[in-house]
Parts: structure tokens; C-alpha cells; sequence
């Protein structure tokens, strides 16, 4: 399930949210609450990128890869507009450690890495344990 952020101290995405086809999983503003408890310290709004599961990074990174190339301008357009924008794709995985694999890698394709360079984006892989949600 890789999810597109973009951060802006400045700027509501709401304007935005009303108009784009990009599909929006989330748009909060600067002083909203961000689930229960805490309060949003900047503006953001989250993009579904992939709906694959944790455990298919591959397939994550594929759809991220179509997401950027069949948005980009849209995208570019909105983080041209907004100078202060801070966007990254969050790529949640699942740990395949265990006693006998003590080393996990995961290969980001060179496509992913040009069409998020040519974005500004950055690239998250938030790594969690199998039994983190048991």
C-alpha cells in the first residue's frame, strides 16, 4: 500500500483535492487533528499510489512507477506551485528477518528513482515487524 505525501508548511492541498483525478487518500490541513490525538503541524495531503500488499514490494515499486509516469505532470504542477512542498512515496514493508535471514534488501527500480528525481520526491520504506498489527 505505497501512499504519496506531500508536506507544506504554507499551502492547503484542499483547493486541489476538489480538481484532480489523482486518487486522494488523504488531505489535512495545518491545526487538524491527524487521527485521535495529534494535530498536524503542516499541510498534507496523501495519494493512493498502490493497494498491493506489505509483502509485495516489487509490485508496490511497479505501481509507483505507473502512478508517477501517468500523473507526473499533474504532479509537477502542483509541487511547482507550491515551492515549499516536501513529497516522498512511503513504501510500508514487512521484515523478512527471522534466525536464519539476517539480511533483508529490497531493490528500487531505476525508473522509480528518475521519475521521483525529476518530482523532488523522496522515498521512504517504513520496515515493520510480521505481527506488528496481531
Amino acid at each position: 500500500m505505497c501512499v504519496l505525501k506531500i508536506h507544506s508548511q504554507t499551502t492547503s492541498f484542499k483547493k486541489f483535492c476538489e480538481t484532480t483525478n489523482i486518487p486522494v487518500f488523504s488531505v489535512i490541513d495545518k491545526g487538524e487533528l491527524r487521527g485521535k490525538t495529534r494535530v498536524s503541524e503542516t499541510f498534507v495531503v496523501s495519494f493512493d499510489v498502490s493497494d498491493a500488499e506489505w509483502d509485495a514490494f516489487s509490485e508496490q515499486a511497479n505501481d509507483a512507477i505507473n502512478f508517477l509516469t501517468a500523473n507526473f505532470e499533474e504532479l509537477n504542477q502542483l509541487i511547482t506551485e507550491v515551492p515549499d512542498s516536501d513529497g516522498y512515496l512511503d513504501f510500508p514493508i514487512y521484515s523478512r528477518l527471522n534466525d536464519n535471514i539476517v539480511n533483508q534488501n529490497d531493490h528500487l527500480p531505476r525508473e522509480l528513482i528518475s521519475l521521483a528525481g525529476k518530482l523532488n520526491l523522496g522515498v521512504e520504506m517504513a520496515i515493520y515487524s510480521p505481527d506488528t498489527f496481531e
